[in-house]
């Protein structure tokens, strides 16, 4: 009767409306609902370790710090304050601030994007590259090096919240989820190791691979060369090229 027309027709409305916000969203987007993607997620994670582990050897190489990644910096800053060096107290706290601004940044973008194919991506991509190479265009060392913190951040929380929560900058845990993975199929009839463990293997032998270009770099070239630019220019580009 009229009531059940009056029923189908708001239902229509609605589905019509939620078409049409769903279509102008598209739009923005990009004028597609699904992106088509471009490079498969283990082959970005494995990139992102091999960077982590090139720009760690860099790093203690040339600083004797570690720019992306904050444990080293904690430890440092509570030897530094059980010792009373205040001043390189401060100065690891500023690195680990840095970090921390970095990755506040990274999930403000996130946050704020009206797209869920990863178009912020690109604003992170574009923001890396000036703060890369205008760090390599600092002179003092510890001005540097918190620039590079914030980058770092920027670009791993990035990476990291595009990969629902898998870390590439540091180890640890893929190491006990591969020793566990690898207990498990002791005595185990099932051989086959699921697509967790694959991922950390992967990333855990890229990450190696990477401190051995790492120290072939730095021993290859000199403090000058713009090293940082170049790798904030490759980041760029997974960046912008990773759709999840």
């Amino acid at each position: 009767g009229l009531a059940s027309n009056s029923f189908v027709d708001k239902r229509w409305t609605k589905v019509e409306t939620s078409r049409i916000k769903n279509t102008a969203l598209a739009y923005r987007c990009g004028g597609s609902f699904a992106q088509p993607r471009i490079i498969h997620p283990l082959f970005f994670s494995s990139s992102m370790a091999a960077l982590a582990g090139c720009s760690h050897v860099i790093c203690i190489k040339r600083f004797q710090i570690y720019a992306a990644m904050m444990t080293g910096n904690i430890i440092g800053f509570g030897v530094a304050v059980a010792e009373g060096d205040m001043s390189e107290a401060k100065f690891r706290l500023s690195l680990i601030g840095s970090f921390f601004s970095g990755t506040i940044c990274a999930r403000s973008l996130e946050s704020r994007s009206l797209c869920k194919d990863k178009q912020h991506h690109k604003v992170v991509a574009s923001l890396a590259v000036g703060m890369f190479a205008i760090a390599d265009r600092i002179p003092d060392s510890k001005n540097k090096l918190a620039l590079l913190s914030a980058a770092y951040g920027l670009v791993y929380a990035t990476a990291n919240y595009a990969l629902n929560a898998t870390i590439t900058q540091l180890m640890t845990g893929h190491v006990t989820k591969l020793g566990a993975a690898i207990s498990d199929r002791v005595g185990s009839t099932n051989r086959c190791f699921n697509s967790g463990t694959v991922t950390s293997f992967s990333i855990l032998a890229s990450f190696t691979i990477g401190c051995a270009i790492g120290a072939k770099i730095f021993m290859a070239i000199n403090q000058e060369k713009p090293i940082f630019t170049i790798i904030g220019a490759i980041y760029a580009i997974l960046l912008i090229l990773f759709r999840g």
